[in-house]
C-alpha cells in the first residue's frame, strides 16, 4: 500500500513540475513524523527538492498546526515547507522519520471555555396558583387566602395575585391587590425586562423598597452555570500534548489536557478560595512548568469586563400589604458595577426623587491573598439636610478559618428612597464574626458580635441591641451531631441562654432531634419525609416549659398529593391551643390540557408518554408519579436555569411499544410550564408469505429486508413465510436475495397502530417481483 501511494506521488510529482536542465530533481520518501521530540504515529510523503523539505499539508493539519501559515510548495500545492526561519526538520534514516521542530504560536489555539445553558422557550399556558389558609388561636378564627394568575409563552409571563383576609382594620380592604407585572427575559444576554410591580435590585446604597413602574437589568447571577466572578482563566502555550493543573494551597482544583499550541482555560464554578495557587504544566514527555501566584476568589468580585447593572423608574409603593394603590413620588435609580481586574470591583448607584436624592460609590478590592475590603459611600440631599452615610468591611476566607469584621455609619441628615417620618434612622450597625474549622473535640467554632444603634425619633423608638454568640457543631459518627450554642444581650441585665441540640439522622428520610434551652425549654421531636413529589411528611414533638413547668406537644403534617399540598399542624398547652390548616394548589393549563396540580412556584413540565397510561415519570432519576388515564402528567419543582433530566420507566411499555428516546433534558425559568414528549408506537407481529409471479413460495434461507440500503435481514422459514418483529408504521420496500443470488422487490405498508392498544398479529401475502 506504502508504495502504491509513493507510485502515485512521485508520478504526480514527475508530471506536475516542469523540468528544467539546471533544476534538481525532487525525492520523494515516505516517513514516519516526530514532532517536538515525540513520535506521534502517523506518516507522511516527504518531498525534497532544491535543498528544502516538504511535508503533505494533511498530515500537518491533522497535527494541528494553522494551514494559513504553512508555506506551499510552488507547484504541487498538497505539500507544505517545513523547513522555514521557525520551522526545522531532519531526517533520522535510522528510524526512517523525520523529525520536527514546531514554536507553539503554529498551532491552532485551545479555547476551553463552559458553554451556558439556555432555558428552552415556554410553550403557550397558564396557572391560578391559589393558597388558602384557616388558623384557631384559642376561641379566635382567622382565614386567609391568596390567589395568583400567570399567563406565559416563550419568555415573557404576566402574572396578577390578589390576597383576601376576613378580618381587617376599618379603613383596609378585605380583598387586597398585591402585585401586577408583565416580565421578558433575554437569557442569551443574561438580561430581564419588567413592567408593573416590583421590588428594588439589592445594593449596599439602597435599602430594599417596593414600587410600580419600569425596571431592566442583568440577572446573570440566577444562571448557576454562569461564572460571574472572578474564578482564574489560565493561559499558556504548549509545544507537545500537556496536562495543566491548577492547585490552591496545595489542593487540586483543576485539571485539563491540552493539544500543542496556546491554550486558555477556564477553571469552571467550584473555585471560591484564598492563597497561593499554583499551575503546573507537564508534558507527554514529563518536563514540568509551575507558575505560583495569589489569588482571592470571591462572587463579590465581577471578573474583568463584566457589567452588573439595573434601571429602574416609576413610583414608590406604600403600604403594600394594606392597600392595593398607594403609589406615591416619582423616582429613578440607576445601579452599576464593573470588573475592572481580577481584584478590583467598583461601582456606583444614582437615585433622584422630589423629595430625596442620592449619590454613592462602591469599591470592593481584594488585598493580595490574605482579605478582602469591600467599601461604599453616598451621599443624600433632601428636606432634612444634606447626610451622608459610609461603611466598611474587612473580610478573609480560608480551608481552617473564616473571620470578618464591618461598620456602617448614617449621619442624622441621610435618607434614602421610601423614607417617611415614622421611620426610625439607624446610626450605626457594627459586625464581628469568626469561624475556625476542624478543631480537635469541637470541630467547628463560631463567633458573632452584632451591635446597632439608631438616632433618636419622637414617633418612633426602637432600643439599641448588642448581641454576642459563641457556638460549635461537630458530628459524632457518621448519623449523630451535636451543636452548642452561648448568647448574651450586652444590653440587658440577665438577658443570656445557652442551646443545646443533639441531631441522629436514621436514614435520608427519618430523624430525631433533642434541643435544650438553659432555664427555659426542653424539646423531643421526630420527623419524617417522603422525599417525593406525592407522599407524607410529619414531624411529632412534645416540650417541656421550665419556668411554667408546663409540657406541651406539636403535630404537623403536610399531605402532598397530585393535587395540591395541604399541610396541618397543632400545638397544644396547658396555656394555649393553637391550629393551623393550609391548602396549596393550582389550576393548571398547558398545551389544551388542564388539570388540579401542585402550587406553581418553579417550573413545570407537561409530561406525554404516547399517550399510555400508568406509567412512572421521574424527575432528576426519582419517581414523582404516573400518567393518568390520558397518557400525561404534570411534573413540578423544576428548579430554574438547571439542566433537568425529566424521564420515564421504559420497563413499563409493552414488549410491542417502540420509542427512539426515553429521557430528554429540560432547562426551564420560574413558573412556566414545558411541553415533553416521547413519541411511543405500537408494534405487533407481521407474518408473511412472499411468494414469487407464478404462486411459489421461497426456499428456505431466503434473507428479507426492509429496504435496499438494509444490512439486517430476517430468513425465509421452513413454511415458506417471515415473521416480523417491531416494525413501525409506514412503507417499506421488501427485498428479497434467495440462494441463488436472484433478487426481487414487494411494497409493504404498516398501518399506525395506538400505543396501548392490544398488539395485533397481521398475515398477509405479497408477490415479490
Amino acid at each position: 500500500m506504502h508504495r502504491t501511494r509513493l507510485f502515485f506521488a512521485l508520478q504526480s510529482v514527475l508530471w506536475g513540475i516542469p523540468l528544467q536542465a539546471a533544476a534538481a530533481q525532487p525525492e520523494m520518501v515516505l516517513n514516519s513524523v516526530w514532532l517536538n521530540g515525540v513520535d506521534r504515529v502517523i506518516e507522511s510523503l516527504v518531498l525534497q527538492q532544491d535543498g528544502q523539505r516538504y511535508m503533505e499539508c494533511e498530515v500537518l493539519q491533522q497535527l494541528g498546526l494553522q494551514q494559513d501559515r504553512l508555506q506551499k510548495h510552488s507547484a504541487q500545492t498538497q505539500f507544505c515547507s517545513v523547513t522555514t526561519n521557525e520551522i526545522q526538520s531532519e531526517q533520522d534514516f535510522a528510524l526512517q522519520a523525520i523529525k520536527l521542530t514546531v514554536p507553539a504560536s503554529y498551532f491552532i489555539d485551545a479555547q476551553f471555555t463552559q458553554t451556558h445553558a439556555i432555558p428552552s422557550k415556554a410553550d403557550l399556558g397558564g396557572f391560578l396558583n391559589y393558597d388558602v389558609l384557616y388558623a384557631r388561636y384559642d376561641n379566635y378564627n382567622e382565614i386567609n387566602g391568596l390567589a395568583e394568575l400567570g399567563v406565559f409563552k416563550d419568555y415573557w409571563i404576566f402574572k396578577n395575585a390578589m390576597m383576601y383576609r376576613k378580618e381587617v382594620e376599618q379603613d383596609q380592604d378585605k380583598l387586597l391587590r398585591l402585585n401586577t407585572s408583565f416580565e421578558i427575559e433575554f437569557p442569551s444576554r443574561y438580561q430581564r425586562l419588567t413592567l408593573g410591580d416590583n421590588t428594588s435590585v439589592y445594593n449596599p446604597l439602597l435599602d430594599t423598597f417596593r414600587f410600580g413602574g419600569v425596571s431592566f437589568g442583568s440577572n446573570f447571577s440566577s444562571y448557576p452555570d454562569f461564572i460571574y466572578w472572578n474564578v482564574p482563566t489560565l493561559r499558556g502555550s504548549a509545544v507537545l500534548p500537556s496536562t495543566v493543573d491548577l492547585y490552591i494551597n496545595g489542593i487540586n482544583l483543576y485539571q485539563q489536557q491540552v493539544t500543542p499550541g496556546h491554550y486558555s482555560l477556564n477553571t469552571g464554578a467550584n473555585i471560591q478560595q484564598s492563597g497561593e495557587a499554583q499551575v503546573v504544566v507537564e508534558d507527554v514527555l514529563g518536563n514540568r512548568t509551575v507558575q505560583s501566584f495569589p489569588v482571592y476568589v470571591t462572587t463579590q468580585l465581577l471578573k474583568p469586563g463584566l457589567n452588573e447593572y439595573n434601571f429602574s423608574a416609576g413610583k414608590l409603593r406604600y403600604d403594600y400589604d394594606y392597600v392595593s394603590d398607594d403609589y406615591r413620588e416619582f423616582f429613578g435609580n440607576l445601579y452599576f458595577r464593573r470588573g475592572i481586574t481580577d481584584s478590583t470591583t467598583l461601582g456606583t448607584n444614582l437615585n433622584y426623587s422630589k423629595d430625596v436624592q442620592n449619590v454613592g460609590l462602591l469599591w470592593t478590592q481584594a488585598i493580595n491573598k490574605y482579605a478582602l475590603l469591600d467599601t461604599h459611600a453616598a451621599s443624600s440631599h433632601s428636606d432634612w439636610g444634606d447626610g451622608y452615610t459610609f461603611g466598611a468591611s474587612l473580610s478573609r476566607s480560608g480551608s481552617r478559618i473564616a473571620l470578618g469584621a464591618s461598620h456602617k455609619y448614617y449621619s442624622p441628615e441621610y435618607r434614602g428612597l421610601g423614607y417617611s417620618n415614622t421611620t426610625q434612622t439607624v446610626e450605626y450597625d457594627n459586625l464581628a464574626y469568626v469561624s475556625i474549622f476542624n478543631i480537635p473535640l469541637i470541630n467547628t467554632l463560631n463567633v458573632n458580635y452584632l451591635e446597632r444603634r439608631y438616632h433618636p425619633n419622637a414617633n418612633n423608638s426602637f432600643t439599641d441591641s448588642q448581641m454576642l454568640t459563641v457556638g460549635f457543631s461537630r458530628m459524632l459518627g457518621r448519623q449523630t451531631s451535636m451543636s452548642f450554642s452561648y448568647y448574651k444581650d450586652l444590653k440587658m441585665q440577665d438577658s443570656d441562654g445557652a442551646y443545646l441540640t443533639l441531631n441522629y439522622q436514621f436514614d435520608q428520610r427519618r430523624s430525631a432531634q433533642l434541643s435544650h434551652n438553659f432555664e427555659e425549654q426542653t424539646q423531643l421531636r421526630y420527623a419524617q419525609s417522603s422525599l417525593t413529589q406525592n407522599g407524607v411528611d410529619y414531624t411529632l414533638a412534645v416540650r417541656h416549659q421550665q419556668a411554667e413547668g408546663d409540657i406541651g406537644v406539636n403535630a404537623y403534617t403536610a399531605l402532598k398529593m397530585p393535587m395540591g399540598n395541604l399541610y396541618l399542624s397543632h400545638d397544644e398547652s396547658e396555656r394555649f391551643s393553637y391550629s393551623q390548616a393550609n391548602y396549596q394548589g393550582a389550576l393548571v393549563w398547558l398545551d389544551r390540557k388542564w388539570a388540579m396540580t401542585k402550587y406553581v412556584d418553579n417550573a413545570f413540565a407537561l409530561v406525554n408518554v404516547g399517550d399510555i397510561p400508568n406509567v412512572e415519570v421521574l424527575r432528576a432519576l426519582r419517581p414523582v408519579g404516573k400518567t393518568n388515564q390520558h397518557g400525561y402528567a404534570f411534573v413540578h419543582d423544576i428548579v430554574p436555569y438547571v439542566n433537568y433530566d425529566v424521564s420515564f420507566d421504559q420497563d413499563q411499555l409493552d414488549l410491542y411499544d417502540s420509542f427512539e428516546y426515553s429521557s430528554q433534558k429540560v432547562i426551564g425559568m420560574n413558573q412556566r410550564g414545558y411541553k415533553v414528549n416521547f413519541p411511543v408506537q405500537r408494534t405487533g407481529l407481521i407474518i408473511l408469505r412472499l411468494l414469487t409471479p407464478d404462486q411459489q413460495t421461497f426456499v428456505q434461507g431466503s434473507e428479507v429486508y426492509l429496504s435496499d440500503d438494509a444490512t439486517e435481514f430476517v430468513p425465509v422459514g421452513s413454511d415458506g413465510k417471515v415473521h416480523l418483529y417491531g416494525v413501525k408504521a409506514g412503507s417499506y420496500t421488501l427485498k428479497v436475495k434467495t440462494k441463488g443470488g436472484k433478487v426481487c422487490h414487494s411494497s409493504l405498508e404498516v398501518p399506525q397502530i395506538k400505543a396501548g392498544t392490544v398488539p395485533q398479529t397481521r398475515q398477509l401475502d405479497l408477490i415479490c417481483q
